[in-house]
């Protein structure tokens, strides 16, 4: 009797776990498709986290831009400098003529410019329009406001490569010349004389009135005849000095050329221009105490002038030459 109880009870507890198997087994595919959801689920968060953190990263470079323009806004407007001026197209290098805008943000700016390589200056050209760049070109500009410093300088450096930018260099020599019944050659007052420094120059070292050796980058001729010869040395004077100092603020060194010594006759010449250094500025949070020490201090650059550059002075007046032979 006992053995066949044992046996039914088995029989029974068979029957109960194999009846129970589609359950656990239902149960077991039904976690496993929850594993999954939840998987996914994960994943396309985490895919819309990264799609947000870039999306943030574009919003936060964009004010990081805007705020480095108007930190340096700020900068300038502490010193009481008026704005740099902006140019419309980019430096760079380009197959046509380009025109190009120039712009500033301070109130009642005028702007001038230049294109021969010197820093621009009251005394340069005013902007009074778009300036067409047809060749390879530097293009520097300067705002004077009222009340307030002159900016640092803008520059730009454009190369065209076209048709265009093949024209033919502008002449140096003097064309209109007068020859006297004795045969002496009158150069009229403005004449272009093409000159070249014999010395390095740096507003790092230069004092005001220090004198700066030069010479004649060519000869000097009228209708075929030599007037001066090639290296023929010439004299110009330093006339103002600026060191360059804390808050990146560059070095200036300005000049003015004096005469040119033919065979020991002093030729008076005149033309005049300055170089500036690259400013180094701060952004607006050096200006808060405690915040950047050390960018506070970082200088700018000294305005350099290298040997052998080519400067353009002019006759101070009317002049004769005996034509060389």
């Amino acid at each position: 009797m006992r053995l066949l109880s044992a046996a039914l009870m088995l029989l029974l507890v068979d029957g109960y776990a194999q009846a129970q198997d589609p359950g656990a087994a239902a149960a077991q595919a039904s976690e496993q498709a929850m594993q999954q959801a939840t998987q996914q689920a994960v994943m396309a968060n985490q895919q819309a986290t990264q799609a947000a953190l870039h999306a943030d990263d574009a919003v936060m470079q964009g004010m990081r831009n805007a705020q480095m323009q108007q930190d340096s806004q700020i900068v300038q407007a502490s010193y009481g400098i008026a704005a740099k001026p902006k140019f419309s197209v980019k430096p760079g290098s380009y197959s046509s003529p380009k025109t190009v805008k120039l712009t500033d943000s301070t109130r009642g700016a005028i702007i001038y410019y230049s294109t021969d390589g010197w820093t621009p200056t009251a005394a340069s050209k005013r902007y009074l329009g778009p300036i067409t760049i047809d060749s390879t070109t530097t293009l520097q500009a300067v705002a004077v406001a009222p009340n307030l410093e002159r900016s640092f300088v803008a520059v730009a450096r454009y190369t065209v490569n076209s048709a265009a930018a093949s024209k033919v260099a502008q002449q140096t020599s003097p064309s209109a010349s007068t020859v006297t019944p004795e045969g002496n050659v009158l150069l009229p007052e403005g004449s272009p004389v093409p000159l070249l420094f014999g010395v390095d120059v740096s507003s790092r070292t230069a004092e005001v009135g220090d004198q700066i050796p030069m010479e004649l980058a060519e000869d000097l001729k009228s209708d075929g005849m030599i007037l001066a010869k090639k290296g023929t040395p010439a004299l110009a004077t330093v006339v103002q000095v600026d060191k360059n100092r804390i808050f990146g603020l560059p070095g200036v060194v300005s000049f003015q050329v004096e005469y040119m010594n033919l065979e020991g006759t002093l030729i008076r010449l005149c033309g005049a221009a300055a170089r500036e250094g690259e400013a180094k500025l701060p952004t607006a949070a050096v200006l808060i105490p405690v915040v950047g020490p050390l960018t506070a201090i970082k200088h700018g650059t000294d305005a350099t002038i290298k040997q052998g550059t080519p400067f353009t002075a002019s006759l101070f007046a009317d002049t004769f030459f005996n034509p060389m032979h």
